[in-house]
């Protein structure tokens, strides 16, 4: 079974850095860390954050979270735009090579699903399976430790 589970997870791993070098260039692709996928995803879920919303969900002072804007904004992955009402204040969006990244590997996500479903035929088997994944889920949230710069 764990023979099984390292295949799928390295075969899907695959498929996401297959999707990465689809949308960056190599020396961009050289450039990019697993910590800056997971800057995207905390900007992509708070959307369109300021700085202090990323900071505080990164657990990371401002000045940090300016680097990394600054390296995701070298790599044409977010824009950092000016509030109208607060000329202090940034906010940080996915530029579309950013979005197109989550968007690709959400694909893949998407497709083992289906893939899952088609191969279960029975409910009671999907059902059981969804259990699985979401305990996988849970006990791998509660172990994980947010990356810090």
């Amino acid at each position: 079974m764990q023979e099984k589970l390292s295949s799928l997870v390295n075969l899907l791993w695959q498929e996401c850095i297959q999707n990465l070098n689809t949308i960056m260039k190599e020396d961009e692709v050289n450039k990019f860390s697993n910590n800056d996928y997971y800057y995207l995803l905390v900007i992509h879920s708070l959307q369109k954050p300021n700085f202090t919303q990323i900071a505080n969900k990164l657990s990371l002072t401002k000045p940090a979270v300016s680097v990394i804007i600054r390296k995701l904004q070298n790599l044409d992955l977010v824009k950092k735009m000016q509030s109208e009402e607060d000329k202090r204040v940034f906010y940080v969006e996915l530029t579309k090579k950013g979005s197109s990244i989550l968007q690709g590997d959400q694909a893949v996500y998407q497709w083992v699903s289906d893939m899952i479903t088609d191969i279960a035929e029975d409910e009671k088997e999907v059902l059981i399976m969804e259990r699985i994944f979401s305990k996988l889920v849970e006990r791998l949230e509660e172990r994980a430790v947010e990356p810090k710069e």
